[in-house]
């Protein structure tokens, strides 16, 4: 989902209880979890948020009480299960003035495994006035369970970046045709990409995947998506990526 299928969303009051914001920039990622708390406290009539009720006056000036943004206690410090645990606990509180309480997380990808499972078990089981925002700039380094709880928003590319949904479309057509020098080009955009576009790419590759392929080319490609994901999370550079890609892929060896 983008940020313009986020907006549609939003404006006809449909709420998920939990979402990954992604992109490669902080102060988009804190705009869009922004624009969901508005949305999810607004009291007003018609499109969300509406922006003149007072729940949206106070969104908009920082001072909403059902709204929270838990960061880490030091930039290069990961979230740690006391904080998690601790969020899951106010988030169980009914909220003060808005039918939702809204918990953003910033650097949700710097989690560590126990805050992850911890969250899990909140994601799980959320209190039903609860929405819970997470910003991530890695959402692979987020364990799958906990990204599969969330409605994924993906943050458009900066300028200049490789748009994701066409050169995954242009990685998928150069594989089934079985043309390696095509594969060689469609890959070549791949070594630009920051993590937060390799994540989108890897996505938008598998959606597309499933109505393009055969069988054995979609195992295959799985398997290489998945050894690129690993890298991924392990903040390896789009370069390796990308030549994992070519490696896995091609068909003359």
């Amino acid at each position: 989902m983008d940020i313009s299928e986020l907006q549609k969303r939003l404006a006809g009051r449909r709420i998920f209880h939990a979402y990954i914001v992604t992109g490669s920039d902080p102060e988009d990622r804190a705009r869009a979890g922004a624009l969901i708390a508005r949305a999810a406290v607004c009291s007003g009539a018609g499109a969300a948020p509406c922006g003149t009720c007072r729940d949206c006056v106070k969104a908009q000036k920082g001072v909403h009480p059902d709204i929270e943004t838990v960061r880490r206690e030091e930039k290069g410090k990961e979230h740690t299960v006391d904080s998690i645990r601790a969020l899951r606990a106010r988030a169980g509180i009914m909220p003060n003035e808005a039918e939702k309480s809204v918990h953003i997380i910033e650097d949700a990808d710097f989690m560590n495994l126990q805050a992850q499972n911890a969250m899990l078990k909140t994601l799980e089981e959320p209190p039903e006035h609860a929405v819970f925002v997470l910003l991530a700039e890695n959402p692979l380094k987020l364990i799958p369970t906990v990204r599969s709880r969330c409605e994924t928003v993906t943050l458009p590319p900066r300028a200049g970046e490789t748009e994701c949904p066409e050169a995954a479309e242009a990685i998928i057509n150069a594989f089934g045709s079985g043309d390696d020098l095509a594969l060689v080009r469609a890959l070549a955009p791949v070594k630009k990409l920051d993590r937060a576009g390799l994540a989108e790419l890897i996505g938008a590759m598998r959606a597309r995947a499933v109505r393009s392929l055969g069988p054995k080319e979609l195992l295959k490609l799985s398997d290489t998506l998945d050894e690129a994901e690993k890298l991924c999370a392990a903040n390896v550079n789009a370069g390796h990526v990308s030549g994992l890609m070519l490696g896995s892929l091609c068909h003359t060896k």
